[in-house]
């Protein structure tokens, strides 16, 4: 006899705030997924291995704002320059 061979299907979501597509090795499935991309929260429903229904529950963190967020950033002191190059004169 042969041995049997699971087949994991691959269902893809697309994040509704950011565009990032990924996959979901869950043929039925009904819950909470973040984003890998932007860290939106959403909320997903998986039946027979099609996307049913993608409702984003809290928005993710775009990058620019990330970026600018002083709060993801310790902020550090600058390193003054106590001396300057002088130019040889001839």
């Amino acid at each position: 006899m042969a041995p049997s061979i699971a087949v994991l299907a691959l269902v893809e979501i697309t994040c509704p705030a950011c565009g990032y597509e990924f996959y979901l090795d869950e043929e039925d499935y009904e819950g909470e997924i973040q984003c890998p991309n932007c860290g939106a929260l959403l909320d997903v429903k998986i039946e027979r291995g099609e996307v049913r229904e993608i409702i984003p529950l809290e928005e993710g963190i775009e990058e620019e704002e990330w970026l600018e967020d002083e709060d993801f950033w310790e902020e550090e002191e600058e390193e003054e320059v106590f001396w300057e190059e002088e130019e040889e004169e001839f």
